[in-house]
């Protein structure tokens, strides 16, 4: 399954659990009947839901940065995450190591799957330092929040920086499309590209790469713009 398949699936799952849990809400609404069931049902449509929007990311990143193994690891992170929150939801476990493992790997899911969306962009190189930034205070902001999880911590001061780089990271995300919308484009500078004729009719460069030669009309050479 190429990037592209992955991508059409995963989006089909989602507006499918979507639509599903919207008519499990509507129904329990109008039956006026809201327990533990038709909670978990949703709880279990919204996972999967948020698995296919990372997963999404993940299958983009593997097609546009071609980055095979870290999108993987993303992909399976996700479905890891989804699924010890349903198993956990279904089988009513209340164990606190399993619900500080199954946050951990929301985290990571999540975090991979941010921080792929703000690599995609082609910026301008001189813009490019935003998208590591960027990258880097997901990272930070992901390990305050399991230390908030695995040595439970109840700082004031600690969830102020928390804070404070949740801020961060919500501005650099809005920033990096803003920085795409004004890219510049690729440079007009012209290149010398140095051709030599093999006996067959075709040409090679210095670097061994071979390329086909045709010659363009006049006319045709006026229309595109050629001196």
């Amino acid at each position: 399954m190429n990037p592209e398949e992955a991508k059409r699936i995963f989006l089909k799952l989602f507006i499918g659990f979507l639509i599903l849990t919207a008519g499990i809400a509507i129904l329990s609404i109008l039956s006026g009947t809201f327990g533990s069931f038709e909670l978990k049902v949703l709880a279990t449509t919204f996972s999967i839901s948020a698995a296919s929007i990372c997963s999404m990311s993940c299958a983009a990143f593997i097609e546009s940065k071609k980055a095979k193994e870290l999108g993987i690891i993303g992909i399976v992170s996700s479905a890891l995450a989804a699924t010890l929150v349903i198993g956990g939801i279904w089988m009513e476990i209340s164990e606190k190591g399993f619900w500080k493992i199954t946050i951990s790997t929301i985290v990571f899911a999540i975090a991979l799957a941010h921080a792929f969306l703000l690599i995609l962009p082609d910026l301008d190189p001189v813009h490019r330092w935003v998208q590591k930034i960027a990258c880097l205070s997901i990272v930070v902001l992901s390990c305050q929040i399991l230390s908030v999880v695995w040595l439970e911590m109840d700082n004031e001061s600690y969830y102020k920086l928390l804070a404070a780089t949740s801020i961060i990271v919500v501005l650099l995300t809005l920033v990096v499309p803003i920085l795409l919308k004004v890219r510049k484009g690729p440079s007009e500078e012209t290149r010398t590209l140095v051709l030599t004729e093999n006996p067959d009719g075709s040409f090679c460069d210095e670097s061994g790469k071979y390329y086909r030669v045709a010659e363009v009309e006049p006319e045709e050479a006026e229309i595109r713009g050629i001196d």
